[in-house]
Parts: structure tokens; sequence; C-alpha cells
């Protein structure tokens, strides 16, 4: 078993509903981390092989892997 984090985007007619949308993503398996309402994305982590039962969550567009992100420090010269 692999665990992943996915960014699920949730599609324009369920934006006002997100918080159905993250429990039936955890009924799938998902372990809910973020739900950033306004954006209509939900952040969690499961099992690669989630990936199906997630995009048949119905409000679902999209299931997409997390990217991690590094920001250099303040005073670093890359900026």
């Amino acid at each position: 078993m692999r665990v992943v984090e996915w960014v699920v985007s949730v599609d324009d007619a369920h934006v006002g509903r997100v918080d159905d949308v993250a429990a039936a993503l955890e009924g799938a398996g998902l372990a809910v981390e973020s739900v950033l309402s306004a954006l209509g994305i939900i952040c969690g982590r499961a099992d690669a092989s989630c990936a199906d039962a997630l995009q048949r969550i119905e409000g679902v567009a999209s299931v997409a892997p997390g990217q991690p992100v590094r920001l250099d420090p303040p005073d670093s010269p890359v900026q």
C-alpha cells in the first residue's frame, strides 16, 4: 500500500456543497486534511489505488496527485 497526497477539485455545480463531497470522499478512502471551500479544493491522503474511486464521487471534477512546494527563506539570494 502506497499512500499518496491527492488534490481534488469540486465541480462548479457542487462548490456550495463541498463539505458533502468531502464526506463522500472520506467514505471512499480519502483521509481529508484540508477543505478550501471558497476554491472548491479538497486535499487529503489515500492509497494510490483509490484515484478511480475518488474520481467517481458525485461532484468531483478532477483528482490529481499533490506536488511538493518548497519556498526559499526570505533572505535567500533566489527570489
